[in-house]
């Protein structure tokens, strides 16, 4: 089935069998073969600001202790106990100097050092001790984003490797993105490729699945929804590229013309530029992208909630984090660039959860729909079933583009999905290309 699948890909037909969205051996290959070694997202710096600080964050379904420890260094170790394997930390946010067992009072410091043993000198004469500290994974940092890796095979510059490019536009040049919130959070029956794939640009499903959106006055209709010419204010940024030649992710921005909708996100950003870049994130009104394998962001300048209170962006990054092949453990920071004052970040925070929270409006037209395609996904007959993603473009690539990737002045194809699904048919079958 997989390899059928690659060759299709090959053969430029793009069939997906159905079943890979929900079958338990493809599970647990993702869990070995992607999770296991690729850069996750944990969280931002300033959630655990001070030393002692921690936070419990997840790689697939395993739960790690991110924590700065007492000399201020960032570190992530899985929440068990080297003893029994039990949960040492129970509390999602906090700050410690030391973590102590609950089963048999095995005690570590916040740098992982296994400190204290009750009855250690009658009954553990030999333990070792620096042998039985708490297991730790890589952590590196992007400007103020937190990854982890349990065995990675390139450092985190390097993996992010191209989408650097268009990273920095949001996360360097408007002076820096801070979190509003510690991110909100809800357990869904879905797969959890379905949204990431759904965030690598698919503007085909918007003029469909969230019509009501508009319809209700929480976006504008010109701003973000029906098939509008191509070539005159968006682009997609399809085959971003690692440093292994491994593609990484894809990008969408959106140029909506109007003092209405202001570029820089529609934040108000006073900076001034020496990056050739500026002049793009002046333009940018929206910008949809995923980090391969479950990182996603969303900014829609212009959005409301359905009061009469002032619009503000829809702004926002999160990660998919599966808990099996049919539940999504979704985690969603709203952002904002780091001087934009309390008031404004209080607003962009109540329409970004009208749109994005557990009961959001484009939330639930999404997830409804999610969860039929994994339902669907679970039975026999889903083994006999392809999808397709075969949407070509109508445009070729722009000429004198100066960034990285496939870049084309349309939005109304599927070549951004088919870059997710490259990289997850080479990371399942062990591809090196």
């Amino acid at each position: 089935m997989l390899r059928k699948m690659r060759d299709s890909f090959s053969n430029q037909q793009y069939e997906i069998p159905l079943k890979v969205i929900n079958d338990y051996q493809i599970y647990e290959l993702e869990l070995e073969k992607i999770f296991s070694r690729s850069w996750i997202f944990l969280g931002f710096e300033e959630e655990i600001p001070n030393e002692g600080d921690y936070m419990v964050r997840y790689i697939g379904p395993d739960p790690f202790i991110v924590i700065r420890g007492d000399d201020n260094k960032i570190r992530a170790f899985f929440n068990s106990c080297r003893h029994r394997g039990s949960m040492i930390c129970t509390s999602e946010y906090g700050n410690a100097r030391k973590f102590t067992c609950p089963y048999h009072g095995w005690s570590y410091d916040n740098k992982g050092k296994l400190i204290g043993v009750p009855l250690r000198d009658r009954i553990y004469k030999n333990l070792d001790m620096e042998k039985w500290g708490l297991i730790e994974i890589n952590v590196e940092k992007y400007e103020n984003l937190i990854f982890g890796s349990e065995s990675p095979r390139i450092g985190l510059s390097e993996y992010l490797g191209e989408a650097k490019y268009y990273l920095d536009i949001i996360f360097k040049l408007t002076g820096g993105m801070r979190p509003v919130n510690t991110p909100f959070k809800f357990t869904t029956d879905f797969n959890w490729k379905i949204g990431a794939e759904n965030f690598s640009e698919d503007r085909l499903h918007t003029v469909v699945t969230h019509k009501t959106v508009a319809d209700f006055g929480f976006a504008s209709p010109v701003s973000r929804f029906g098939y509008i010419t191509p070539g005159t204010n968006e682009v997609s940024i399809a085959d971003l590229k690692d440093t292994e030649g491994k593609v990484i992710g894809a990008f969408g921005f959106r140029f909506t013309p109007g003092e209405h909708i202001p570029g820089y996100f529609g934040f108000r950003i006073n900076s001034t530029f020496n990056d050739p870049r500026g002049n793009l994130l002046k333009k940018i009104s929206h910008t949809v992208f995923t980090i391969f394998p479950n990182l996603s962001g969303f900014i829609a300048a212009d959005s409301s909630d359905g009061s009469r209170k002032d619009r503000a962006p829809v702004s926002l990054l999160r990660v998919w984090q599966p808990l099996g092949p049919d539940k999504t453990l979704i985690q969603t920071w709203v952002i904002t660039p780091k001087d934009t004052s309390d008031e404004i970040a209080k607003r962009v925070y109540e329409i970004t959860i009208s749109h994005f929270g557990p009961g959001g409006a484009a939330e639930q037209d999404d997830t409804s729909i999610w969860r039929g395609i994994t339902q669907v996904a679970r039975g026999y007959f889903a083994k006999m079933n392809t999808t397709n993603l075969k949407a070509e473009p109508d445009l070729p690539p722009l000429e004198g583009w100066e960034g990285p990737g496939i870049v084309r002045p349309t939005q109304f194809h599927e070549e951004c999905q088919r870059t997710f699904w490259r990289r997850w048919i080479m990371e399942i079958l062990g591809d090196k290309k």
